[in-house]
């Protein structure tokens, strides 16, 4: 009996000592829990009790350079739908209570989970009309179809989807990391999963005050925002033409009138308001324990090409952000910032006489008859570019390429390629006056010095290195004799095969990069680094390639020309004639005021400067000058520019081009040339050129006959703008 009682009491110890152990540990983990916890789970409590409340920012202006206003935010109302109704989850949520309702709570537990699905269905399909009807009501207010509304709320889902799928992917690899691949990663929903979304924007106040009604007839369910929306009011324009400035054989002596709906698009850009995965990578709107209210979320305005693109990180604003108590009351605010404003070097009234210019109903952008093209019909259309540079400062007043996002048509063409800044083409005779201040300036050439044009340049081949007018159409003639101003004007091949020879290939490649040929030109289209749209000259490898084959002889005659492994773009080319006016001073051109880049003293000698102006101004002025005249037959022929108080410098350029197909149907056409206008101009008073116009004809033939009556055409535009006052 003493022995059971011991072992009793014994027990009873060991009890109180445990129940003393576990009475220690929770009095621990209190302490633990109101000391060291206790403040992180305060903030949790008083993070439900709060509520955040996001608002819009909006983007900078784009402006001109006279300040019109090429694209603006302009204030809007959007209507906003939860997430749930978008998605018919709130339907199925609905009809699943009905279910429960109808056969009562404890016999709904009891069933099992394919009986509950089938009383979901007897109600489901009621709640799914219900729904239906909902959607025909907000198409209805909002003056939409349901067509195109179905279309909207399919956008949203598959945004949201898109971006969920990426979030979860990016939360699992952190899930992952942390805990192992023991633990189950739950794809909890994520904030767009759980927010209403824009399913009409921009509507007005009438229709604003409609669904404002509207929203407590349905659960406020719906709901009104203030919104921004993108508007570029300068891009329709009315441009009068001038048709008696044409070519002889299209003249008339009336004015059309042109109408564009799309002008400067390919330069200014538009935005688009889905928002792409590599957006949000690259500027997430909420990372663990922060919020950059800059960041991209779901409905936001992106730049899609152009300066919206390019500088969308200027132009982009910050979201304000208001801190709500449960109670009501306002615990923070942070104002919301818009986007910079932006003001480009772009004049949009001569922008709209360029791109009129080129316009077909103005028909020089076609083969005419007098271009003498053999391989392509008259009539049809033809692609290209223009620039228009202001010398002095570099900017860039106008930029055109055809066709333009207005032919989308033509995707053949390539409508939304910008050739003015993008396209690269081999520059043909354009690029002998730099040849010549170059040679000139490595002492490869006296000034006073002449050159013998032979008709061909290597001895014991007549059929490569040819003159231009050693051909058999010609009578196989020669130039004779020549001095610098006039090879230049007649443009001479022979005479710059021989300047190009005695620089050598590698000289005339370090001066081609000086004059920015495979320069990156950032100009605002793209970020000022090298980005920026490069041209192509031989590399070292292909120097040493051609070298080893016995080549560079003749690669070295070819590029002094223009010729062979070389290209660039039309903004490429109007920058080097700039670079050349102003004595050598390289300034990289622009498109966004106050972009201002540092000048490059090229250190081109002055008198070999004077000898390209010289015979770029006779390539005009002189009538054997390959400018001066546009030919139309034997003894039938005008002159290039008819414009009347104005100095000019040009010349022109053939350069060869690809094979080319009118469409993707027709056959390839080989041996057409590209064809390009280069003049520089200023008021007749004036000794130094102020513009350069570059014209770049894809495939046209002769720069003479199809590049230069549209170079005239941007002179009388400028004319007509009063920058040639």
């Amino acid at each position: 009996m003493f022995k059971r009682l011991l072992l009793f009491y014994r027990r009873l110890i060991v009890l109180a000592l445990v129940c003393v152990v576990v009475l220690f540990a929770l009095v621990f983990q209190a302490g633990k829990l109101t000391l060291q916890e206790g403040e992180s789970r305060f903030a949790k409590a008083q993070g439900r009790l709060r509520s955040t409340r996001y608002l819009p920012t909006w983007r900078g202006k784009i402006l001109d350079r006279n300040g019109k206003v090429l694209a603006e935010d302009t204030a809007s109302y959007s209507v906003e739908i939860d997430w749930d109704v978008i998605t018919a989850d709130r339907a199925r949520e609905f009809a699943s209570e009905d279910a429960k309702v109808s056969i009562g709570k404890e016999r709904w537990q009891a069933i099992s989970p394919e009986e509950r699905q089938a009383y979901v269905d007897v109600f489901l399909q009621g709640r799914m009309s219900e729904l239906e009807e909902f959607w025909v009501t907000v198409a209805a207010t909002g003056n939409i179809d349901r067509k195109t509304l179905e279309h909207n709320l399919q956008l949203i889902r598959e945004e949201v989807e898109k971006t969920a799928k990426f979030v979860w992917e990016q939360q699992e690899k952190a899930h992952r990391k942390r805990y192992g691949e023991s633990v189950k990663f739950k794809q909890n929903p994520i904030r767009e999963q759980r927010e209403p979304h824009v399913v009409i924007p921009r509507v007005s106040d009438e229709v604003a005050i409609a669904f404002e009604l509207l929203s407590e007839r349905f659960d406020n369910v719906i709901h009104v925002e203030h919104s921004r929306q993108r508007d570029y009011p300068n891009r329709v324009h009315s441009v009068l033409l001038d048709k008696s400035t044409l070519p002889r054989p299209m003249r008339t002596f009336n004015v059309i009138e042109v109408v564009l709906d799309d002008v400067a698009q390919l330069i200014v850009g538009d935005v688009r308001e889905d928002v792409w995965e590599e957006d949000i990578q690259k500027r997430p709107f909420k990372t663990r324990g922060s919020v950059d209210l800059s960041g991209y979320r779901a409905g936001d305005e992106v730049g899609k090409r152009g300066v919206e693109k390019s500088l969308e990180d200027v132009l982009r604003g910050s979201r304000g952000q208001v801190v709500m108590h449960r109670s009501g009351d306002e615990l923070s605010r942070t104002p919301a910032q818009g986007g910079q404003d932006i003001q480009l070097t772009l004049d949009i009234d001569l922008q709209s006489r360029v791109e009129a210019s080129l316009s077909p109903e103005f028909g020089l952008m076609q083969v005419q008859e007098w271009h003498n093209n053999l391989k392509l019909p008259n009539g049809a259309p033809l692609r290209g570019a223009v620039v228009v540079l202001d010398i002095e400062t570099s900017e860039v007043l106008a930029m055109a390429s055809t066709p333009a996002l207005r032919d989308e048509e033509d995707v053949d063409g390539y409508p939304w390629l910008n050739r003015a800044a993008e396209g690269l083409y081999p520059p043909g005779s354009i690029i002998k006056p730099l040849v010549l201040a170059a040679a000139v300036t490595d002492d490869e050439f006296v000034p006073s010095d002449s050159i013998e044009c032979v008709g061909h340049y290597f001895k014991n081949v007549k059929d490569a290195a040819r003159c231009w007018i050693y051909r058999q159409k010609y009578n196989n003639q020669t130039h004779g004799k020549l001095k610098a101003v006039e090879a230049l004007a007649r443009s001479c091949n022979f005479f710059f095969y021989e300047l190009g020879t005695r620089l050598g290939f590698e000289k005339l490649i370090e001066w081609l990069q000086r004059f920015g040929m495979s320069q990156p030109l950032a100009s605002g289209l793209t970020k000022a680094d090298a980005s920026g749209i490069l041209g192509h000259l031989p590399s070292e490898q292909d120097v040493e390639m051609l070298r080893n084959r016995g080549e560079l002889a003749f690669a070295t005659v070819s590029i002094s020309i223009g010729q062979g492994a070389m290209t660039w773009s039309p903004l490429h080319a109007a920058s080097a004639y700039a670079t050349l006016a102003r004595g050598g001073i390289w300034i990289a051109p622009t498109l966004v005021k106050g972009l201002i880049h540092e000048p490059l003293d090229l250190r081109l000698d002055s008198e070999g400067v004077s000898l390209a102006l010289d015979g770029l101004h006779d390539s005009i002025a002189k009538q054997y000058g390959t400018g001066s005249r546009l030919r139309y037959g034997r003894g039938n022929d005008e002159s290039t520019f008819n414009i009347e108080g104005v100095r000019l410098w040009g010349k022109t350029g053939t350069a060869e081009a690809p094979p080319y197909r009118l469409n993707n149907e027709s056959e390839e056409i080989k041996g057409l040339d590209h064809s390009w206008f280069l003049v520089m101009a200023s008021p007749i008073n004036d000794v130094q050129p102020k513009f350069v116009v570059a014209v770049l004809v894809e495939h046209g033939g002769s720069g003479g006959r199809v590049a230069g009556p549209i170079a005239n055409q941007i002179l009388h535009a400028l004319q007509v703008e009063g920058y040639l006052d």
